[in-house]
């Protein structure tokens, strides 16, 4: 961690959503959608929104500096503060756009090695494998899934999608190196691979806005990182007890309507955090 300018995250006094922020994922396919529907959706999100219960940066700071100096061990009142100060686990969802976005690609790439092969499904999206490492050919795969880097978001969603990268990593070297192993993912693999990077991503978001927190507060590194590690194993437990009811691997990520339903998904995410208490 650094120890110079530090990101004091965000705060009570900014608007959470300021304008123009929510770009709905799209591409060539979706660009026919019924406008009339999407209008729909969009003022139906925004109403819930402002129903949503708001929470303050400040009290949610406050309760993970706490956490972090051992005055509370209560780390569901740290993600039920969190939630609620980005307005909510509906809110909190429309404003990962970066995560969803990245939650989509993965799954349409995953879809690709299903049905196809990772060798047709790397050259569908012009991918040149011939000759080069696995380590290579997994950070080509980074790039194009996730090619920004402009927003502390895309960063955020760019990071946990390294860390899966490395999960499936782990698999092709337990297969003696061999990408076509890919070929051979099952749905329970598929569903771990996807669930691992909501739990990623959502670990990482939260990390990103409280990182001030473990700067100004831990003792030293190695606190930290226990600290760290404390919150990402209570995010993931959270976040299982809700994707274990959904079976990613059954989605179909080529259909129009497959952002709604991950913005959905991420919601109800969210909102097992925020009634974490």
């Amino acid at each position: 961690m650094g120890t110079s300018s530090i990101y004091d995250g965000p705060n009570d006094k900014n608007p959470l959503l300021p304008e123009g922020f929510e770009d709905e994922y799209t591409n060539d396919e979706d660009t026919e959608t019924d406008n009339t529907d999407n209008e729909a959706e969009e003022e139906k999100d925004k109403k819930d929104d402002q129903e949503s219960v708001h929470g303050s940066w400040q009290e949610t700071k406050k309760s993970m500096s706490q956490y972090i100096t051992g005055n509370s061990s209560n780390r569901g009142r740290v993600s039920s503060n969190y939630v609620r100060a980005y307005g909510g686990s509906k809110a909190a969802s429309n404003q990962a756009v970066s995560g969803r976005r990245a939650t989509i690609q993965l799954g349409r790439f995953l879809s690709g090695i299903v049905q196809d092969g990772i060798y047709k499904t790397l050259e569908s999206l012009q991918i040149d494998y011939i000759g080069k490492s696995v380590e290579t050919l997994l950070s080509e795969i980074v790039n194009l899934l996730s090619p920004n880097a402009n927003t502390k978001e895309d960063v955020v969603a760019r990071n946990a999608l390294i860390e899966v990268e490395c999960k499936m990593y782990e698999f092709i070297i337990q297969n003696g190196m061999d990408l076509k192993s890919l070929d051979n993912m099952n749905a329970a693999l598929f569903d771990e691979i996807m669930g691992s990077y909501i739990t990623a991503y959502i670990f990482e978001r939260m990390l990103n806005d409280l990182q001030s927190r473990f700067e100004k507060y831990a003792d030293n590194a190695q606190v930290a990182l226990q600290k760290e590690q404390e919150f990402r194993e209570f995010i993931q437990i959270s976040v299982e007890l809700r994707l274990n009811d959904v079976k990613l691997s059954k989605l179909n990520y080529q259909d129009k309507s497959i952002d709604r339903i991950i913005k959905d998904l991420y919601t109800e995410c969210y909102r097992v955090l925020e009634v974490s208490l």
